[in-house]
């Protein structure tokens, strides 16, 4: 497929991408597709769909694909999910291989162009098999919070960090504060605040609820598990990053070094891991969950692709961080003006999704091959 029909399988709006991915596996035979309406104060008509291909013979192999985590980051995601039900899905041998694919877990922050869920809960802190992660309080996130967040209307394209910010030896500080300790301390994620930043919530949000109930069923089934969640926003423009948590229990080595080739697979992917500068861990991914329902018989690799929007400059992560914050504090409390809002909201959704079709190839052209290669190396393809 060439670059301009790449750029095309981008959708309009949420209804559009909702169309496309039904229409696509409505074709392909021996799906299995639910549809969990998701509660709503504004919005009867949010649903995250989802459809399962079992193995048909002797269950093996099971590549999971989830989109729109984050809702404004799913442009990209439906754009990959079009991709493989067009082009990879046809190349399965599905005698051993089960495929589930999963479209905007986040359909409120799709359709209105949030982060987060419409209670304010980021899905990738949010998953916490046990329950026992909401119990537990982040301090370094609760100190940064009181230093820096200004509890007011936004009035500035500049929040009042940007205000405190010098670059010293190339780092930039918030007064003490060097940008990588802010980032390491809130982005983990906080289980107090909703309106403090990367909030994970109290309980597992609805569409959280149903994805472990699923992957309860699903995953004694099979040996390997091939996870892949899709993101937009950290790292080099137009680069795709293979993000691992670090923590060893969602990424079962033997299997990571068989699929995962990163010398060779270089053209289309960086193995970044979370402790890389402007990188970090997170508590309650959806990664998390795999490993904590992975059984004896389970070996689970469960990644983050995420693709490079602003870039990786001290000045592209600044833009970034500052975008982030000032559009999270005018949500909760306003803005000076209708044209403020605006401006913030217009910035923030560019750290999401950019509007250029240069970007959107290199998202579907780095999936293509990144789906390629695995599934050559995990032998799912027909012959």
């Amino acid at each position: 497929m060439n670059s301009h029909s790449d750029a095309k399988l981008f959708p309009q709006n949420y209804e559009d991408s909702r169309k496309r991915f039904l229409e696509l596996t409505s074709k392909i035979p021996g799906g299995q597709t639910e549809h969990w309406q998701i509660p709503s104060k504004k919005d009867d008509a949010l649903f995250t769909d989802s459809v399962y291909w079992p193995a048909l013979e002797k269950p093996d192999f099971l590549l999971v694909v989830t989109s729109g985590i984050h809702g404004s980051e799913t442009y990209a995601g439906s754009a990959i999910l079009q991709m493989f039900l067009k082009e990879i899905m046809p190349q399965v041998d599905r005698s051993k291989t089960g495929v589930w694919l999963v479209h905007a877990m986040n359909p409120y922050g799709f359709k209105y162009h949030r982060r987060t869920t419409e209670n304010g809960v980021n899905l990738n802190r949010n998953f916490s098999v046990s329950g026992e992660l909401y119990k537990t309080r982040n301090l370094d996130s609760e100190r940064m919070h009181e230093l820096f967040f200004k509890r007011a209307p936004v009035a500035s394209t500049r929040t009042t960090m940007m205000d405190l910010m010098q670059v010293k030896n190339g780092v930039a500080y918030f007064g003490d504060v060097s940008m990588d300790q802010f980032t390491k301390a809130t982005a983990p994620g906080q289980f107090v605040n909703p309106q403090d930043l990367e909030y994970g919530g109290k309980q597992l949000e609805p569409q959280s609820a149903k994805l472990v109930e699923k992957l309860r069923s699903l995953m004694p089934l099979y040996k390997d598990i091939v996870a892949l969640d899709l993101h937009t926003g950290l790292g080099d423009v137009n680069r795709l990053h293979l993000l691992t948590s670090g923590s060893g229990k969602d990424l079962h080595p033997e299997l990571f070094g068989k699929l995962f080739d990163t010398n060779e697979d270089k053209a289309f992917y960086e193995h970044t891991p979370a402790s890389a500068e402007g990188f970090y861990e997170v508590h309650g991914a959806l990664n998390s969950a795999f490993a904590d329902l992975a059984g004896p018989q389970n070996r689970v690799c469960a990644i983050t692709m995420e693709f490079g929007t602003l870039g990786h400059s001290l000045d592209a992560q600044l833009k970034g961080l500052n975008n982030f914050v000032n559009e999270h504090i005018g949500f909760y409390n306003g803005y000076s003006s209708p044209e403020m809002k605006a401006q913030v909201e217009k910035e923030c959704f560019e750290r999401s999704y950019p509007q250029n079709d240069e970007w959107r190839t290199a998202v579907v052209a780095a999936s293509r091959g990144l789906f390629k290669a695995i599934g050559r190396r995990a032998s799912i393809f027909k012959s």
